[in-house]
């Protein structure tokens, strides 16, 4: 299905190639028992039986134990963090919450496994949540954190060329997006949504909550309008932050500095 978004900074318009993903589908969410990801599981389960929804859980020392008793809360099959938990739940959809917080390894190392699972599996859309500073992305950072956030966002980046080279190889059958997010908003509960919003601009930044990450994967997969093998930022509307020449939230009279995409 070809369908139309705006280019880059608004240039032009470009035709994609696009997959709206849904109707009983399996999807399998990775470290469910993070902060992020209990909230994407709850998105998915919100659909009632359009989603079978499993997760893996990491039980690693840097996880809080809310989170993990959140997600146990959840009707959801449970699974070890390991490449069997794609064997077993034969997913058509994967959504990777892995993060530096995870504490058992880096996140390429972690991720990749599971892209490999992916790959063998077949026919998998493999959504991978990185952050905004990762790749390109990084001069949307404020001064300061460039420094203090690069083997982080190094390391994911690691991730992201990891499941891009995979998933272009020939007959792979595994097609990917990228979704670069903003940091989490600890001034609201992680189960209200905001106003997310999805650019291909690598300079958005802002924050972001969980719940927000959720609905936007969710609309992602759900949208015949994006363009799958893409890496989009995220940050959510009500708190959208300049960063040049120094950090302050967009005022209220100011233009919103990027395009958002419509799902």
């Amino acid at each position: 299905q070809e369908a139309w978004v705006l280019g880059r900074g608004g240039g032009g318009r470009v035709a994609v190639t696009t997959r709206a993903v849904s109707g009983s589908s399996n999807v399998l969410v990775l470290e469910g028992d993070s902060r992020v990801g209990v909230e994407v599981v709850k998105r998915f389960l919100a659909q009632g039986d359009e989603w079978n929804v499993s997760a893996t859980v990491g039980g690693s020392n840097g996880k809080a134990k809310r989170y993990a008793d959140a997600l146990g809360a959840l009707p959801v099959d449970l699974h070890d963090a390991s490449s069997e938990a794609v064997a077993n739940t034969s997913p058509g959809v994967i959504v990777s919450c892995i993060d530096a917080d995870g504490g058992c390894g880096t996140v390429h190392e972690r991720s990749r496994v599971f892209v490999d699972a992916a790959l063998e599996e077949g026919g998998v859309t493999y959504v991978f949540i990185s952050s905004i500073g990762a790749g390109e992305s990084s001069d949307a950072l404020p001064g300061p954190a460039k420094e203090t956030m690069k083997p982080i966002m190094s390391d994911k980046y690691l991730a992201e060329q990891y499941l891009q080279s995979r998933s272009g190889e020939t007959a792979s059958g595994l097609e990917h997006l990228i979704v670069r997010c903003a940091p989490l908003n600890d001034l609201l509960d992680d189960s209200e949504v905001g106003k997310p919003t999805l650019t291909d601009s690598h300079m958005a930044y802002g924050w972001i909550t969980p719940a927000g990450i959720g609905d936007l994967v969710h609309n992602c997969l759900a949208s015949d309008k994006l363009a799958l093998q893409s890496t989009y930022s995220a940050v959510d509307a009500n708190t959208i932050f300049i960063t040049n020449p120094f950090l302050r939230p967009l005022e209220s009279h100011e233009s919103v500095p990027f395009d958002s995409i419509v799902l």
